[in-house]
């Protein structure tokens, strides 16, 4: 066999990216009168058929290289017979991946942890959850998940996405106790969601709290919320400290919800604003959700508050995108759905939502991540908040990392308009981040 059809052909082994976790990767390799082409697989993570990049071999070592932002990884290996050792980075993670010639198949596997569907009562509703607890030894922690915005079910499910059932299985693997949920009205739980306020999620974080509070089993309890939940996390640490020893803030807002919906409309709008007018579009902005939260009091009030917005905001559109736009904003389906979403009791208590309330008032530890490529909750300047406003925590962390999007994905953009075409799976630079703050402290 030549050594170029040593190296044609199917690879696969397994990434360990924690002491209790390996992550299989297949590496495809065939060879075209162009040269060779690879590919690869991330069968844990549903990711098939990764283009790779940069493919060089030799005839005892090969070089693979992915050099796209929303993967930027390299693995470097030598052959021997059928086997590949190499190593593989990414972000930060350095680790051993030995591939080994062969099909890759999925041997279905028994989760090295106990699985346990819950119900939680709290007020008038009925949870629906998970609590997944290793099989050996005690869990002397209990973590709560909180899903961000919206109807989200307990893995928190996006597309191919489900980040809470990521963090869940992480880092019951590493030894934790997790508990996560259907929001109310969603999935198994009871009620109706678009009924609900920003009040009523709170309730129901407490009631989860309350619900592994009650198992008598656990020395320490802290909740990790994602965006919208790392706000509810703020809320109940401020409101009800006995039932909160840690919180950790994933991609949450330290910054009040005007600012955090103003932001999200110049990211939408990044496209169609002339350069020279976009302070203009930002105060205009602000100006119309800060008549929304505090002074609107009807759907009327705020149709015509719209009606004026539209009226204030095209100017301010690039000529060559001006008809285009116009034609979108003023169509009756636009400022239907538009009007339905900003005049719901919920949206108008999101507005008024302010962390400088809760960060103060918080004494337990607190983490804070975001991906420097989030597009919905600003990094640096939430960090920032968070960071100055935590004044009464006895530790503060916070961190920004790189090239990571609102889900903690690599991304190219960080729109969310490319969620839907990202290979899924919670960055691994996230989760251990994550995890040696936890073991900092004792937890």
């Amino acid at each position: 066999m030549t050594c170029h059809a040593q190296v044609v052909g199917s690879w696969h082994g397994d990434l360990r990216v924690s002491p209790t976790y390996a992550l299989p990767l297949v590496l495809h390799v065939s060879e075209t009168a162009e040269g060779y082409r690879a590919s690869l697989d991330s069968p844990d993570q549903n990711a098939e058929g990764i283009v790779v990049d940069e493919f060089v071999f030799q005839p005892d070592s090969l070089m693979v290289r992915w050099q796209s932002e929303s993967i930027g990884a390299r693995f470097q290996g030598t052959l021997q017979g059928d086997t590949i050792k190499g190593l593989f980075a990414q972000r930060g993670l350095f680790a051993p991946l030995n591939l080994v010639r062969g099909e890759y198949k999925k041997v279905e596997e028994q989760l090295p942890y106990q699985v346990t569907e819950v119900k939680i009562p709290s007020a008038d509703v009925v949870l629906s959850g998970t609590l997944t607890e290793p099989l050996e030894g005690k869990a002397t922690t209990a973590i709560l998940l909180v899903a961000g915005s919206g109807p989200n079910d307990r893995d928190s499910k996006i597309g191919p996405h489900k980040p809470l059932f990521d963090i869940a299985d992480y880092l019951t693997r590493e030894g934790y106790a997790v508990l996560r949920y259907d929001k109310r009205g969603v999935g198994h739980s009871t009620c109706t969601f678009y009924a609900s306020m920003l009040s009523d999620f709170e309730a129901d974080v407490e009631a989860a709290l309350t619900y592994l509070h009650s198992q008598g089993k656990y020395q320490k309890v802290g909740v990790i919320g994602h965006s919208e939940g790392g706000l509810l996390a703020q809320m109940v640490a401020a409101d009800s400290p006995s039932l909160v020893d840690f919180i950790v803030l994933l991609a949450a807002p330290g910054v009040n919800g005007i600012e955090t919906i103003v932001f999200q409309n110049q990211v939408m709008m990044a496209d169609l604003i002339e350069p020279d007018k976009w302070d203009a579009f930002g105060e205009v902005t602000e100006e119309l959700f800060g008549k929304i939260a505090y002074h609107s009091t009807s759907r009327a009030s705020d149709s015509l508050l719209i009606a004026e917005y539209f009226d204030r905001v095209l100017p301010l559109v690039k000529e060559e995108r001006r008809i285009e736009t116009e034609r979108v904003v003023q169509s009756e389906e636009y400022r239907r759905n538009m009007i339905g979403a900003i005049s719901s009791p919920f949206y108008k208590g999101f507005l008024r939502t302010d962390p400088s309330i809760y960060l103060p008032r918080i004494t337990c530890p607190i983490l804070a991540l975001n991906g420097s490529k989030d597009m919905q909750v600003e990094a640096k300047r939430n960090l920032s908040q968070i960071k100055s406003l935590a004044t009464s925590s006895p530790t503060v962390t916070v961190k920004e990392l790189e090239g990571l999007n609102h889900l903690f994905i690599p991304a190219n953009s960080g729109h969310p308009s490319e969620y839907l075409f990202l290979p899924p799976g919670f960055s691994l630079e996230a989760l251990s981040t994550l995890l040696n703050w936890l073991h900092q402290q004792h937890l």
